[in-house]
C-alpha cells in the first residue's frame, strides 16, 4: 500500500513488486552492468542521466501491478497499468518513487505472508 506522504495514511493505492532476489530482478541488474560495462570499455563515464535510466529501469521492472482505489487518481484519472504510466507516476511523484524502492529492497516483507 502507498502511503501519503506527510499523513502515512494509506491513499488508496497498492502496488505489486518483485523482491530484488527475482531472476526478473536479476535480469534487468545484469543489463544494466552490461550497458556500464560497455561505457567503459569505450572509455566513457557513467553520467546521472545513466543512473536515473537504470533505477528506473530496474523499478519498472519490479512492478508487476498496481489498483487505484476510491477518490485517488492521477491527473484526473486511474491510470492503467503499463510502462508509460508507471515511468509518468514514478517521475512525479518523488515520494511514491521512494516507496516502491524501499518495498523492492524490504527482503524482509516478502517472508511475511
Amino acid at each position: 500500500d502507498i502511503l501519503h506522504p506527510s499523513t502515512g495514511e494509506k491513499i488508496g493505492v497498492s502496488v505489486t513488486v518483485l523482491s530484488i532476489n527475482d531472476e526478473k530482478m536479476a535480469a534487468a541488474n545484469r543489463r544494466i552492468q552490461n550497458k556500464k560495462l560497455e561505457l567503459d570499455r569505450r572509455g566513457k563515464t557513467f553520467k546521472v542521466d545513466d543512473l536515473e535510466e537504470n533505477e528506473m529501469e530496474l523499478l519498472t521492472t519490479a512492478i508487476t501491478g498496481w489498483n487505484w482505489e476510491g477518490d485517488v487518481d492521477f491527473h484526473g484519472e486511474k491510470p492503467a497499468f503499463n510502462e508509460k504510466n508507471v515511468k509518468a507516476v514514478l517521475k512525479e511523484l518523488t515520494w511514491f518513487k521512494k516507496q516502491i524502492m524501499e518495498a523492492v529492497g524490504d527482503e524482509k516483507a516478502f517472508f511475511q505472508h
